[in-house]
């Protein structure tokens, strides 16, 4: 059956049919100096599924990297950078019971202001009317990322009295009804996860709450509430977007609060289904640690797997690896509340994202660089490297093959313009092949004609096997 050249016809043509059997999860590898356990293999994972050991057809290390190169190119840009990933940290006073402003302006600022650098660091106040209050917030779509400055967070004490005395005060009468807490607590992580969607990859959400009894009573219905499956949902959802969530369960007692309480239900179910950890009260710095060393140490696995319907059924997890210097970390549950994702549907989200990201996404590692075309007066030519594994390439004897198609975004002053069509291309590398590709990159060169207004070009590469990408950012010369 032909396809189209389309973005979308090109992901449909060759991951339909894969699609119902690969499914990736994000694992934490760490040695035993709790640092980033670097250079493994699929054979390094063993993955459970409900009991029954799965298939790995592929990992990839996806944590905070530069991409290594013998051989520079000039004007040379990169999509891998060693920077800090992305964590929100959110401040909960919708479900706040009592805390005062100075204790929680004491262990945020404890947390924060000990940071060498605040790249990647963003803060949010959820109110006691629930809304969101941004100190520090991400930015926005199509948004130019702004310079390196001083860190933000060495004036965090000042910033976050005002915020607080700004936005602290009375909760809402009907914030007593279980249901009207937990739908403004779910619209607000809803609403938050929305805009960090937007960041590709893996992202953390540190949040600092006393949590939602999973069990209780809604004053308006005058009847019993069990929260159990809109957790579920909720956690799904942000799973499904990256989204890594690392609970602080404050108390009003401090850290020796027991952690069996009903709130903690709540969170422990959160993270069994969004993947992080739970601490205890006024552990926000620890919280914030591990989360920034959990994204610097993470893997993507894909594994085979039946398909399942959403029976709301919780599936079980657990990874192993045979190396005992190593340890892992991962979800442990999986409940198919979500219908699945169809590969139109994954295009177009991905497309989006890396159309309108202020971020490059860095699943693929790319490094590209921009020259005049001497036969062109509005021509460039795009000298571009793929680091190969970062792809999806299944092997067959001395020949490893895969599928990628590459795009190009141009950008005026105002922003996002469009994409060009998309150029598939089948990738075959013997080993010698892979091992020179692996050092200096897979090559690929592009001549495109631009018209006057564009100031930047975004190169998209997609892997058509798995559905990753990868982008890189060059400015025109002009």
């Amino acid at each position: 059956m032909g396809c189209k050249l389309t973005f979308t016809a090109i992901l449909i043509c060759s991951f339909a049919s894969a699609e119902d059997k690969l499914e990736r999860l994000n694992i934490v590898a760490l040695d035993s100096q709790g640092q980033p356990a670097m250079g493994l293999q699929s054979a390094d994972f063993q993955l459970w599924k409900d009991g029954k050991p799965q298939t790995i057809a592929f990992s990839r290390f996806t944590g905070a990297r530069p991409l290594q190169t013998a051989r520079p190119l000039p004007n040379e840009h990169s999509n891998r950078s060693a920077g800090l990933p992305p964590t929100v940290v959110l401040i909960d006073l919708l479900n706040d019971r009592l805390m005062s402003a100075a204790v929680i302006n004491n262990d945020i600022t404890r947390a924060l202001r000990n940071f060498e650098s605040s790249e990647g660091l963003y803060l949010y106040i959820l109110t006691a009317r629930g809304d969101l209050y941004p100190i520090h917030a991400l930015p926005r779509a199509d948004a130019a990322l702004p310079p390196a400055e001083e860190p933000w967070t060495r004036n965090i004490a000042p910033m976050l009295q005002a915020a607080l005395k700004e936005v602290f005060g009375f909760r809402p009468v009907d914030e007593r009804d279980l249901v009207v807490r937990y739908d403004l607590t779910a619209r607000a992580l809803r609403t938050l996860g929305s805009q960090m969607r937007m960041i590709p990859g893996r992202k953390n959400l540190v949040w600092v709450t006393h949590g939602v009894p999973l069990y209780g009573t809604s004053i308006s219905q005058q009847t019993g509430v069990d929260l159990t499956n809109p957790v579920r949902l909720l956690a799904s959802q942000l799973e499904r977007e990256q989204i890594v969530v690392y609970p602080v369960a404050q108390s009003t007692r401090g850290a020796a609060a027991e952690m069996n309480t009903e709130s903690n239900q709540f969170l422990d179910e959160f993270v069994s289904l969004a993947g992080g950890r739970l601490y205890r009260s006024g552990g926000a710095e620890e919280a914030i640690q591990h989360a920034i060393i959990d994204s610097r140490s993470n893997y993507q696995v894909a594994y085979y797997s039946a398909p399942q319907d959403s029976d709301g059924k919780r599936h079980k997890l657990r990874v192993t690896s045979p190396r005992k210097d190593v340890r892992l970390h991962a979800k442990d549950g999986i409940y198919p509340v979500l219908p699945p994702t169809r590969p139109d549907d994954l295009a177009r989200a991905s497309l989006e994202i890396a159309a309108h990201s202020p971020f490059d996404a860095t699943d693929i590692g790319l490094r590209a660089s921009v020259t005049p075309d001497p036969d062109s007066k509005r021509g460039v030519r795009l000298d571009i490297r793929i680091d190969p594994s970062d792809l999806f390439l299944s092997q067959s004897q001395n020949q490893r093959s895969g599928k990628i198609a590459i795009l190009f975004g141009v950008y005026s002053e105002t922003g996002f313009e469009k994409f060009s069509p998309a150029i598939p291309s089948d990738v075959s590398l013997t080993s010698e092949q892979y091992e020179l590709a692996a050092r200096d990159g897979l090559a690929f060169r592009q001549t495109l004609t631009l018209g006057e207004p564009v100031r930047r070009v975004r190169i998209v590469v997609v892997d058509r096997e798995l559905g990753t990408l990868g982008s890189v950012t060059v400015p025109v010369p002009r």
